[in-house]
């Protein structure tokens, strides 16, 4: 028995199969579980016998308000600053920020700060996040992006909460409270 499909009946089996698969397609999409809760803290020592933190480039711009004439619209300093799970050096390490900032605002001491958290203790040993945004510490309280990440990490989103734990001279003691989102799809991959 010879079956004949209508032009509507076709289109009609075609949207059918069509939504069934976008249906498949995006049941993951927006999933995610509740955000992962890391905290820490970073020491970032620009003096001292083992500095972490350098700068390599003066910048040439005005001073910055607030910085007593020390630091320059342009100014950037790499680090790789110890993290820690209190805010002191004796404190158990956890892990490594590495990255870069430079004073990218003409007025307020605001930084654009790129780095990666590199996780060596626990239960994201391997692991790290990626983490990107402006730092104008002028602020009591700043919040950065977390745009990507490797391992447990893997395609991270979520956000950081930075704030100054302690400050002498150049070195600082930075609290660190990151909420890590990773989707089950890039967490099963």
């Amino acid at each position: 028995m010879a079956s004949h499909l209508t032009s509507a009946s076709l289109a009609t089996l075609l949207a059918g199969i069509a939504t069934v698969l976008f249906a498949s397609a995006v049941d993951g999409v927006g999933k995610q579980d509740a955000p992962k809760h890391l905290h820490f803290y970073m020491h970032d020592a620009y003096t001292g016998p083992k500095p972490t933190t350098v700068l390599i480039v003066n910048g040439t711009g005005q001073p910055l308000k607030g910085s007593g004439g020390g630091a320059r619209f342009g100014d950037t300093v790499v680090m790789d600053d110890r993290l820690t799970e209190g805010p002191t050096l004796a404190s158990r390490v956890v892990g490594r920020a590495q990255g870069f900032y430079v004073t990218a605002s003409q007025g307020d001491p605001a930084m654009l700060l790129a780095m990666n958290v590199l996780l060596e203790d626990g239960p994201y040993n391997g692991s790290s996040l990626t983490v990107m945004g402006c730092n104008n510490i002028a602020m009591p309280e700043r919040e950065l992006a977390v745009v990507g990440g490797t391992g447990v990490f893997r395609m991270a989103t979520g956000y950081v909460l930075w704030k100054t734990a302690s400050w002498t001279g150049r070195n600082a003691v930075l609290e660190l409270d990151a909420f890590v989102y990773v989707s089950p799809a890039a967490a099963g991959a």
